[in-house]
């Protein structure tokens, strides 16, 4: 090994370890000059002086420059490599309080350019856009989202405007079950939007007058031997046999015995063939029937007399007549209506008129769920759809949440983006299958708690960074603490526009200024 070409290769260029010969010259013209001042000052020439002194000025600036020049011209391509060139830049006097604006932190946006306006970050300003089908894939894996907040509080208008209207204006599919009674739209708070748009909401009233839906229905697959408690084979929505085997158990109150389910299941097969057999559809009463009279000829297949299948289901018979008859008459008991069909934009199922206490509010919502699963699972080309359930605790609950969670479970597969609103965790069963729904959720939006337990019950669920409960007891109107994905939480404001509040305006009854006198005279006018 050479050393000593070894070592001349590492020597530093020239230009930094030696004098240059023009700061030599430089340094005997700075004598000179300091000589000849001298000289000037000792003679009295107070002039020459003064002019020489701002000569030796400009001079002294100019060797300054030129002791920080790149000597670019002399650059040793290894030396450059080794980072012996590139020297720093004179400084710059200055203060502390001068210099702290010049070094402000710049924050970055919470959120991607990509999707649907919502709002703005309140911590930094910038606009927050986010959209469920859109960031699938890179910002989060499930489509789905959860409001959760205390009444008032700002949920309904962000659900009408990001989840609704602005999907519609993508070319979206927006399906509402439409739960909230407005009484001066006598019906759901979705009514004037839809009919600003064009679009008549399907209606559901016990006792007939409304819709009707049809748990047979032929769009809902019609798999026999469905296990309801079966969750490893979820490659497709919930189907009749699921949905048959809920109403039964909500009747009943209680789970199916075994016996009591192999009667409801042949009951069902029997149901199915009696219909095809008359060319008709099947549906629940054709069940009911098959109940009360079970085939002689399916029992025989199965090793049974008609009168052991007639008593196992006995029960179950009784008790869905009965909440045909009461609870779901005119609900279920027939074909599906015919207006119930997916619109090309906005769908709006009003439940708002059916009775809070009951089954009726929840089966028929689990049963719109199912259709509509079920309805996807069959479209050719998959279009994105966004399922709006509001005060969705009626189907986190009983027998119908299994239902719920299959399908909900599906809609990666469906395009679907199911959207649930619920006022507060408390409203969910701590053994409902509901908990791991909203603990999958990709999207969640948290308004105002004001019980510290419900903040802290958030915290905990969404796994929160310590002291968001505190943020989130604390929320104004209007703002929520959103988490997308795996990121952390921040405030994001919702912002509309002078029209969009025109439509999620539901104070209107609050904000009336009618007087008794008033209304007396307009009705005296009406009957006029």
């Amino acid at each position: 090994m050479n050393t000593p070409k070894l070592i001349k290769g590492l020597r530093m260029p020239w230009a930094l370890t030696t004098t240059s010969r023009r700061t030599q010259r430089s340094r005997a013209k700075q004598q000179r000059l300091s000589a000849e001042h001298g000289a000037a000052l000792a003679t009295g020439d107070a002039l020459a002086a003064k002019r020489r002194a701002g000569k030796k000025k400009r001079t002294n600036d100019a060797q300054s420059k030129a002791a920080v020049q790149w000597h670019c011209d002399r650059k040793s391509p290894r030396a450059s490599r080794l980072g012996y060139y590139d020297p720093a830049a004179p400084g710059v006097l200055s203060s502390t309080r001068q210099m702290e604006f010049s070094h402000m932190a710049i924050a970055s946006p919470p959120t991607s350019h990509r999707g649907l306006a919502f709002g703005i970050d309140a911590g930094s300003g910038w606009m927050v856009v986010h959209d469920p089908f859109t960031s699938y894939g890179n910002e989060l894996e499930s489509p789905n989202v959860c409001f959760i907040g205390d009444l008032g509080q700002g949920k309904s208008s962000g659900i009408k405007t990001w989840a609704v209207l602005r999907q519609l204006l993508l070319g979206r599919r927006v399906v509402v079950i439409d739960k909230k009674y407005q009484l001066d739209q006598n019906g759901g708070e979705y009514t004037s939007l839809a009919q600003r748009l064009g679009i008549t909401p399907v209606k559901f009233m016990v006792g007939g007058g409304g819709a009707r839906i049809n748990i047979l229905d032929p769009r809902i697959a019609a798999r026999l031997n469905e296990d309801s408690h079966d969750d490893t084979a979820l490659s497709t929505p919930a189907g009749q046999s699921m949905l048959v085997r809920a109403v039964v158990e909500e009747a009943l109150g209680r789970p199916l015995l075994p016996k009591e389910g192999k009667a409801v299941r042949m009951a069902h097969k029997q149901a199915l063939r009696t219909a095809a057999a008359n060319n008709e559809i099947a549906h629940i009463r054709h069940v009911l029937s098959a109940l009360y009279a079970p085939d002689a000829d399916a029992a025989t297949a199965s090793n049974l007399s008609v009168e052991e299948i007639r008593h196992w289901g006995q029960d179950p018979a009784f008790e869905l007549e009965r909440m045909i008859e009461d609870d779901l008459a005119g609900l279920i008991d027939g074909p599906t209506s015919e207006e119930i069909s997916l619109n090309a934009g906005l769908t709006v199922f009003d439940v708002s008129l059916l009775p809070e206490d009951g089954p009726a509010l929840a089966i028929v919502m689990t049963i719109i769920n199912t259709w509509l699963a079920n309805t996807l699972y069959r479209q050719s080309e998959a279009v994105p759809t966004v399922l709006v359930i509001e005060e969705a605790w009626h189907t986190v609950q009983g027998s119908v949440a299994k239902v719920t969670r299959r399908n909900t479970k599906l809609s990666r597969a469906l395009s679907l983006s199911c959207m649930f609103a619920f006022h507060h965790i408390s409203d969910i069963p701590e053994d409902s299958p509901a908990i791991a729904m909203l603990k999958e959720c990709g999207t969640v939006l948290l308004y105002k708690q004001q019980k510290s337990d419900d903040a802290w019950a958030c915290e905990r669920m969404f796994n929160l960074p310590a002291g968001s409960a505190a943020d989130i007891a604390g929320l104004t109107k209007g703002t929520c603490m959103m988490r997308i994905g795996g990121k952390d939480p921040f405030i994001a404001i919702h912002v509309r526009s002078a029209l969009e509040i025109e439509l999620t305006d539901t104070d209107k009854a609050m904000k009336s200024t009618a007087t008794i006198n008033q209304v007396e005279a307009d009705a005296q006018e009406e009957a006029a």
